[in-house]
């Protein structure tokens, strides 16, 4: 009796502790950054430093899901165009849901050798950039959300300003997945 006490006891480990990581491979949403092209082409890179994720069920404006993701800091020179990042996978529970958020806590601009290669102010709105875009996550399917992220020049200010971009952010949207 021990024996097979053990064994479900072990059987039963893995599944707990990939519902725990969010990062299994059955996981029914994911959470990707990409970068719309604006002003990226003025920098050798552009760091931001992303504390937290806020998703939003539909119809309820108390109904907050939050979770840090695994990764937490990312370039977002690589991903102009389709290319896109995963930062976070895991289960949500299926619905509707109709607002994201992306806390964010340091951004670092290097510009282009050509423009200095020095640090470049880039500037966040507020602590977090938000977009009210609905989606639906479905029972035995995974959901690949892209929050798509843009560097704006501010004027001739030589200051850049970082603000999501609501049509190129979605469930629907095209990407290409990198590393």
């Amino acid at each position: 009796m021990k024996l097979y006490l053990l064994i479900a006891v072990l059987g039963v480990l893995p599944l707990v502790a990939g519902a725990c990581t969010g990062t299994d491979d059955d996981a029914n949403f994911r959470f990707l950054i990409s970068d719309d092209v604006n002003a990226i082409d003025d920098f050798s890179s552009v760091n931001v430093t992303i504390s937290k994720i806020g998703i939003q069920r539909a119809g309820d404006s108390e109904s907050w899901l939050e979770f840090v993701p695994d990764t937490t800091e990312v370039d977002l020179k690589p991903l102009v165009g389709e290319n896109a990042l995963e930062i976070w996978s895991g289960n949500l529970t299926p619905g509707e849901y109709s607002k994201a958020f992306i806390y964010v806590s340091e951004v670092n601009g290097i510009l282009t050798p050509e423009l200095g290669g020095e640090k470049a102010s880039v500037k966040l709105p507020s602590e977090k950039l938000h977009i009210s875009r609905p989606f639906v996550i479905v029972e035995g399917t995974t959901t690949s959300f892209v929050y798509d992220i843009a560097v704006v020049k501010a004027g001739q200010s030589g200051q850049y300003i970082l603000l999501p971009q609501i049509a190129q952010s979605g469930a629907d949207q095209e990407f290409a997945e990198v590393e």
